[in-house]
């Protein structure tokens, strides 16, 4: 772990840094991780269906959990903003920010590769049906590993940057926010891969929209389905990226207009907000659209209220 490099004229930083316990940073961390915690139940309660389920043993529900996975451990790291601004020291150095939020640095990178992987299965399943179908059944575990491994070595690659980053900044006061690793030239880097692997998204899902649209056997309501499904799946999931980073290349350029720094920490926050709300979206998509899902949620719903008046019931005995 490197110290803070004292010296720093970061403006945020010379604000904040001898005030302790300070609300300004403190209700930002806190309306964050209420967001997260709400994210981090719904994805781990699709972690769970999925897991339970044998119905949910395709390769759309295999990308699904890993989505899930990912941005579960994704919203997990929202936690250290929050533990270091409560403990008053409100800084600490980049380089042991990175560190702690290495596992969530690596979610969030193998998270959107899983969302292409995701993409690129459902095309293939509609331009050849039988065919993807035959995969499955005869190399469905090389199949799902292949795009497991893809995902893995992409998040790799990222977080390799961003811990070199780290490791030539090590000094540089951070917040523990898991926006500040990708800071500076980082930050561009992390922004120009997820644009790339946003719009390979949504050129597989307008394909996949043209090729049921051309096939006559599928009915219409099939494509109102799907059109609905492509509009969430774009808007709420890679549109919550997209949205974001844009924000922080916007505060970058033209912070400066914000005023107190403070106050650009509080906007971003609000990115960063929506961001997580996206993240923790999955299973309320999953819900509305899939009666299967629907259908395993209120089951196991339906259980842990069962333990729960169970559980009541032996205590009042």
């Amino acid at each position: 772990m490197a110290a803070i490099n004292t010296s720093s004229n970061d403006p945020l930083y010379l604000a904040y840094r001898s005030v302790g316990q300070s609300a300004d940073l403190i209700v930002p961390a806190v309306a964050l991780n209420l967001v997260s915690l709400v994210g981090i139940v719904f994805n781990g309660t699709v972690l769970v269906v999925t897991v339970k389920s044998s119905s949910l043993r395709g390769s759309a529900n295999f990308l699904m959990a890993l989505i899930c996975l990912c941005e579960l451990v994704h919203q997990i790291g929202n936690n250290f903003f929050l533990v270091v601004v409560i403990s008053g020291t409100n800084f600490v150095s980049l380089l042991t920010a990175g560190l702690f939020l290495t596992p969530s640095i690596f979610a969030i990178n193998c998270g959107l590769m899983a969302m292409l992987c995701s993409a690129v299965d459902r095309l293939l399943s509609v331009i050849s049906p039988l065919k993807h179908m035959d995969i499955l059944l005869q190399f469905k575990y090389v199949y799902l590993f292949s795009y497991l491994l893809i995902c893995i070595i992409y998040g790799a690659y990222s977080l390799n940057y961003v811990l070199a980053n780290a490791f030539e900044n090590a000094g540089n006061p951070t917040t523990g926010r898991l926006s500040e690793p990708f800071r500076g030239p980082v930050g561009h880097k992390f922004f120009a891969g997820t644009i790339i692997i946003s719009l390979c998204c949504t050129c597989c899902y307008v394909s996949i929209f043209v090729l049921i649209r051309r096939k006559n056997y599928v009915c219409q309501q099939t494509n109102t389905r799907l059109l609905r499904s492509l509009i969430i799946i774009l808007s709420i999931n890679i549109g919550g990226y997209l949205f974001n980073l844009t924000i922080y290349q916007f505060l970058q350029a033209f912070g400066h207009m914000f005023g107190s720094p403070i106050r650009i920490l509080q906007f971003s926050n609000i990115a960063c907000i929506l961001l997580n709300a996206a993240a923790g979206s999955n299973a309320i998509v999953l819900y509305l659209n899939s009666t299967e899902y629907r259908r395993l949620f209120k089951k196991e719903l339906k259980m842990c209220l069962e333990r729960f008046h169970s559980k009541n019931d032996q205590r009042n005995i």
